[in-house]
This record gives C-alpha cells, structure tokens and sequence, in this order.
C-alpha cells in the first residue's frame, strides 16, 4: 500500500457514507499494518458499496477489452468482493471492491456493543484472503505485467488462460490466508468442492447431450463455463487451504475424499496438485515469464477434454471446440 488509503462509500447517504467509511476505515487500515508480509503496492482505494453487482457491472466495462468476464451471483456462490487491476499513471493500480454489508462484519469485533464473532471472523478472512490477490497481483506485475496487460489471448487459449489464471490466483490467495480461516468456512469451501464433483459430470454430459438437439456451441460453452469451471476453481480454494494449514484431504473432508477417489476428476486433481505447488515452490522470485503456467495450462486443456471439449486451433488461429461422440453424450439413433 502507498501512501493513504482512500475508503469510498457508495450506496449510503452522504453523512451515514461518511461515519461508515471512516469507521470501517480504520479497522481495514490497522488489519493492513499488521499484515507487513503481504506486498500490498499499487493499492490506493477501497470501495465498500451496498450494490456490488452494480458495481461490478459498471467496472467491466473499463476491462472489456481484455476478454474478463466478471460473475456476480451464481447458482453454487455469490461474489462479495474482487480486485481489479486498471492503468494508473505509468503503473497499474489493485482496485479493491467490497460489499459493504460483508465489510460491516468488521465492526463487530470483540469490543464492539454488537459483537458477533462468525460475521467478524468471515468478514476478516474475506479481507485478509482479497489482500492476498492484492499481494500476487503485485507479483505477477512484477514479473508479467506485459502479457497481463497487453497480450491479446488467442486461439484455445481464449478458454485455456483464463481458467489456469483463476485456478492460480484462488490456490495462492487460500494458501497465504489460510490462517485467518475459520472450520466453518474451510468446511464450506471443502463441501462445496464435495458437491461439485458429485454434480458436474451428469450436468456437464446432459448439456452435451442437448447440444446435439440445439447445435448452439456458445449456449454449451455457457454451461461449462457455470459448472466446469466452478469445479476447478472450488478444487484450486480446497489446494490452498490444504497447502496453506499443511493438511491433507482426508483430513479437512472425509466426504470430499471418497468423492474424489476414483472418480472422473482425479486426474485433474492430481496433476492440479503437482502443477500448482511446482508454481508455488518456485513463486514469486523465480518466475521469469509467462511459461511459469505451462504445466497448469496442460492441465486444463486435458480437464476441458476429460469433460468431452477437445481445444484445437484453426489455420487461422481461431479456436476450435470438437465435442466427440462418447456413449453417455450420444443421443440414440
């Protein structure tokens, strides 16, 4: 963080904006101080706002051009918070979006007259697990900032990079804040990544099966794209815990476990697992360029074709998506 952190309160009535970004302030700047380790640079502002959809919806639009998609509300989680990165003078800056009822939580400390541990504890970690984003986008500026930013993604790349990003940045961001996590919270990202893969593949292998009725590749995409990649992701949240606590699976999930063993997902899981702690072990100071996500790039491409979407590129270097007749996504003749 540089200089002073401005909070911007938006959805409130100017003096009620006023007491609560001040207070809430306070509280998020003395939680900064006593996370020194965490390189928090190009961080100048802090948005607590009662609409975060709106606000998501607005921020895009200065991102468009970058192929990001942002998703506010979904069927398996609600987004409550995201950092974006934007231009800022000759540098960058980490914009750090929050819904103001979850950051009320931070009132609601020990000493306050409306103590509630659990909305305190939660809203700490969300903090303190955005911060981390915070930390590895600083990293990856470093280091990548040309490509981050300027590199127009292509071909199969165009569903390969985004996915390997998010699988990367929500395994570090859990590893680093993993300590300011509660059981609670752990067991409901573990049970979610439990429930995913008992889910995806039904749900995945019947959108294909109506894909050969409907023959709409984007709709099918879509699909993937809301259940596919919550899988990944919610796989990528459980590594970083299991990493960041020094845990096994077992361990935080008996459930979750037996799911994984021996089901369609657990050679993605295992060769995640090597790919995300080889980047890890070697983070930040060693990574060099953009082929430190070779092997996670592997990984997904093979996880889309485990799914049934085999990524090719055109002569023209346009993406190629071949869904492969397979018994369970074949309709009959």
């Amino acid at each position: 963080m540089q200089g002073d952190l401005q909070i911007t309160v938006k959805g409130l009535p100017e003096e009620s904006a006023t007491k609560f970004g001040n207070t809430v302030g306070v509280i998020i700047k003395a939680l900064i101080n006593a996370m020194p380790r965490l390189d928090l640079r190009r961080m100048y502002q802090v948005i607590l706002t009662t609409d975060f959809a709106a606000e998501m919806v607005e921020l895009s639009k200065r991102i468009e051009s970058r192929n990001l998609i942002t998703y506010t509300s979904e069927e398996y989680a609600t987004a409550v918070a995201k950092v974006f990165i934007f231009p800022y003078e000759n540098d960058y800056e980490n914009l750090l979006v929050f819904n103001a009822n979850v950051a009320a939580g931070l009132l609601m400390h020990k000493e306050s007259e409306s103590y509630d541990q659990e909305r305190f504890d939660a809203a700490l970690h969300l903090l303190h697990h955005e911060l981390c984003h915070v930390h590895d986008n600083n990293k990856k500026l470093d280091v990548l900032s040309e490509w981050m930013m300027r590199h127009s993604v292509i071909g199969k790349n165009i569903f390969i990079f985004p996915l390997a990003e998010v699988c990367w940045a929500e395994y570090i961001a859990n590893y680093l804040s993993s300590s300011s996590a509660s059981k609670k919270e752990i067991d409901v990202v573990v049970g979610s990544f439990n429930d995913a893969i008992v889910r995806t593949k039904p749900l995945i292998d019947k959108a294909i099966y109506e894909y050969r009725y409907h023959g709409d590749l984007d709709k099918l995409m879509g699909e993937f794209g809301r259940h596919g990649e919550f899988l990944a992701k919610v796989a990528a949240y459980t590594l970083g815990y299991m990493d960041g606590l020094g845990e096994s699976l077992e361990k935080l999930s008996d459930n979750a476990a037996k799911s994984l063993s021996g089901s369609y997902f657990e050679p993605t899981w295992k060769s995640m697992v090597k790919a995300l702690r080889n980047m890890r072990e070697i983070y930040p100071d060693d990574w060099k360029d953009i082929n430190v996500y070779n092997e996670l790039f592997f990984v997904v491409e093979s996880y889309y074709s485990d799914m049934g979407f085999v990524l090719s590129v055109t002569p023209e270097g346009l993406a190629h998506v071949n869904i492969p007749f397979r018994p369970e996504t074949t309709p009959p003749d």
